[in-house]
């Protein structure tokens, strides 16, 4: 009973009970003191989770108060019952168990995604340890509900890869396995289960606790992945000896030309030193050679960019793979006919190095606008790693936009022939397969597939770049969606040039990235009403046989890694980043433009920075512990989830009073005879924003004062809904300091102050 079957759909109710139940023993269950075990249960039965910021449940929830919440969360979504679980094989998923069979769960207005970093879930106010089960248990317990009586699932955790990383990095994996550093040491040693196993318990018991599950997936992997060394073929590869023999050649023919027109004790010199940067020993350029030099490094580089397009010729590819392969079975002590699997790489490093020391490389990515391959340069200083330069479908230099130069891409297709490599199409296809099998997840977000079907990825409808094609992500999506009914599928692309339909038509995309994220400091209430109208009109003219199309509101107040776009979040002050959080909540776009938030592991507590931390690095996150900022957070949303007017109505921008920040919006619902009626100023405390030259500029915004705001004629102003002092939750309260009913005055309107009103039609 120690080990998980192949398939997480194959895990019966009694396993999992006698599971549940080692954990119980373990952390001392019955330990629980009397009054915080009634209190736990008491919050949970109220609100379908244990309304707390993550950094509370670190610091305040035992181990053992930990299970008793899930248990008490468990028993409401009913998958647990008198010390069992109750639930059929094929429904351990939420998704399965509300009937859908379809994505449009992941697309309700009201629905809430969370991103989620396993190894980031520890506190890391005290240690930079990955997080382990039980820290992600108390994630799991304070997760917010939905509303299945309108068929709106609990939040949805959206898990960044947790795979082994190369450089710390989450998005550059060293294998398809699980990182040995988010191991909990008690659960292996007490109950054998590996940390693939735990992974696999939490996600169990994640579902049950009704969240469903997406993961972060990528059309790439690590440069030296166990992925690409058990399956070479998958990658492109280059012979760095045999290219820099080539150049070696090629330099000695420029000299002999140059030598002709020039100083030939210059030429010499010039050649040397070339050459040795070839190699990755980089000597002093003198200025009495510089001249010489830029000559000479030019028309080499014409011969770098033959030899790179010639080397990933589709025949060429197949012999350095061979090589590859017959390289990587001998350090195994297998035939080179042998068919590797991953866990066959039991000398990683090793392997590595013999490759390396061959000089056989995969072959990298490269710039978000590069085409064509990658061109070899030279070796790095030292000869640790070769160097590329990037270019454009124009031929332009975008060498200096390039990040991606360790990572592997996929070996989609043979750009010498015109023609897709279905063999790794086929490998691709099937390793998402397996993971969705493995893992039981209810979807996936696909990452880096921005600019695949613009002009520097596409030329007459063929891919030109290494980017992930169209085509191959519409295949995977229709495969994965065949294989599980509800399966949704999220693109990371943030709406450059509009291209939805080749997103959701094309490539079987149900929910797109959006572009909050890299452009918030224009997301206005005016701003998400557009956004709101844009994809309206989309899905009221797309084939009715064709799901509707939805995109994210993406929250995220932290600051991040570009800080020209994105650092605005951080820096709006706690009333802004609430007024944020409200503004996404209470701006429905209707039936044809429902669109789920997304937020961050830390946000609810009013962390500023934490989340890129732990992307780039397998430590736990540190967290603000804002916990005022949470309560109010926290009834926001509920308020919103709970409210049949938000939930089935479209909001309409009334009046905005351009540069002051005032605003205010009606919410209607064919559904209700209410409305409501929304004042704010949208000013931000403080804010980065634009100047008129383009620049980016600090603001400290002050309150607006003699605010007068007429309703329309046929509105009666009913109630006010308010976040009393100390209270989890809206109350609607008495109307004060209103001229009429049809008009208020404010004396002042601070920056980020909202008012929420009930409505009716007189």
């Amino acid at each position: 009973m120690s080990v998980f079957t192949e398939s997480l759909l194959e895990i019966n109710s009694s396993f999992l009970t006698g599971l549940f139940n080692q954990l119980k023993s373990l952390y001392n269950f019955n330990s629980i003191e009397e009054n915080k075990k009634n209190f736990i249960r008491e919050q949970v039965q109220k609100y379908g989770y244990l309304p707390y910021p993550h950094i509370k449940a670190l610091e305040e929830l035992s181990a053992a108060e930990t299970l008793l919440a899930l248990e008490e969360k468990l028993k409401f979504n009913n998958t647990y019952k008198e010390g069992q679980f109750i639930f059929k094989q094929e429904s351990i998923s939420p998704v399965s168990r509300s009937g859908y069979k379809n994505s449009n769960w992941v697309k309700k207005e009201g629905h809430n995604i969370k991103l989620i970093n396993l190894a980031g879930l520890g506190n890391g106010n005290k240690k930079e340890e990955a997080g382990k089960f039980i820290d992600w248990l108390k994630q799991l317990v304070i997760l917010p509900a939905g509303n299945p009586a309108k068929g709106i699932l609990a939040t949805t955790m959206y898990i960044i890869p947790f795979h082994p990383r190369e450089f710390g990095c989450a998005y550059l994996p060293k294998s398809s396995e699980v990182s040995e550093n988010l191991e909990d040491a008690l659960l292996k040693e007490k109950m054998d289960l590996d940390v693939k196993n735990q992974v696999r318990l939490f996600l169990t018991l994640g579902q049950l606790a009704g969240h469903p599950i997406m993961y972060d997936v990528l059309p790439q992997t690590g440069r030296f992945s166990k992925t690409v060394l058990s399956a070479p073929h998958v990658a492109r590869w280059l012979d760095i000896k045999n290219l820099t023999g080539q150049l070696n050649h090629e330099a000695e023919t420029i000299a002999v030309k140059l030598a002709k027109k020039n100083n030939s004790i210059f030429v010499e010199r010039v050649k040397t030193i070339l050459q040795e940067e070839l190699l990755g020993d980089y000597i002093p350029l003198t200025d009495d050679i510089e001249d010489i030099y830029k000559i000479f490094d030019k028309e080499l580089l014409e011969k770098k960019k033959e030899l790179s397009n010639i080397m990933f010729s589709k025949e060429n590819q197949e012999i350095i793979c061979q090589k590859a392969k017959e390289i990587i079975c001998g350090m195994l002590n297998k035939p080179a006919t042998s068919e590797l699997k991953e866990e066959d790489i039991t000398n990683h490093g090793e392997i590595i190095g013999e490759l390396i020391k061959q000089g056989l490389w995969p072959a990298p990515g490269g710039a978000w606008c590069s085409s064509g391959v990658a061109v070899f340069d030279k070796m790095s200083e030292g000869a640790s790693y070769p160097t590329f330069k990037h270019y454009d479908n124009k031929g332009a230099d975008v060498t200096k936009f390039a990040n991606l130069d360790c990572q592997t891409p996929y070996y989609f297709v043979y750009f010498d022939k015109g023609e897709y490599n279905e063999k790794v199409i086929d490998f691709y296809i099937n390793f998402l397969k397996k993971l969705q099998k493995d893992y039981n997840f209810d979807g996936f977000r696909v990452d880096h597939i921005d600019h695949i079907v613009d002009e520097v990825s596409e030329k007459d409808g063929f891919p030109i770049s290494y980017r992930a094609p169209g085509r191959v992500l519409g295949m995977a999506n229709r495969a994965l969606k065949k294989e599980v009914a509800h399966f949704a599928a999220l693109a990371e692309y943030m709406l450059w040039d509009n291209f939805f339909n080749e997103y959701h038509n094309d490539m079987d995309f149900d929910i797109l990235w959006g572009s909050d994220i890299i452009s918030q400091y224009l997301k206005t209430v005016s701003k998400i009403a557009e956004d709101n109208t844009q994809l309206e009109e989309y899905n009221e003219i797309i084939d009715k046989k064709i799901e509707n199309l939805s995109i994210l509101k993406v929250y995220n107040n932290q600051d991040g890694e570009f800080r020209e776009i994105n650092q605005y979040p951080g820096q709006l002050g706690e009333a802004g980043a609430l007024f944020k959080w409200f503004k996404l909540k209470f701006l429905p776009g209707g039936a044809f433009s429902s669109r789920p938030v997304m937020f961050i592991d830390g946000d609810e507590s009013f962390t500023q920075t934490g989340i890129e931390a732990v992307i780039g690095a397998e430590k736990s996150m540190e967290r603000n512990n804002n916990y005022e900022f949470f309560r109010k957070f926290d009834a926001i949303n509920r308020f919103a989830l709970n409210n049949e007017i938000i939930l089935t109505g479209q909001s309409k921008i009334l009046d905005s009073a351009e540069g002051t920040g005032i605003v205010s919006w009606i919410i209607e619902s064919e559904n209700s005879k209410e409305k409501l009626f929304v004042i704010a100023n949208e000013k931000s405390p403080t804010e980065v924003t634009k100047n008129d030259e383009g620049d980016f500029i600090n603001v400290v915004n002050i309150p607006v004062c003699n605010v007068k705001i007429q309703l329309p004629k046929d509105l009666a102003v009913i109630s006010e809904y308010i976040i009393e002092e100390n209270s989890q939750d809206f109350s609607e309260t008495s109307i004060i300091n209103n001229l009429s009913k049809n008009s208020f005055m404010f004396e002042r309107l601070a920056p980020a102050e909202f008012h929420v009103y009930k409505v009716l039609v007189q």
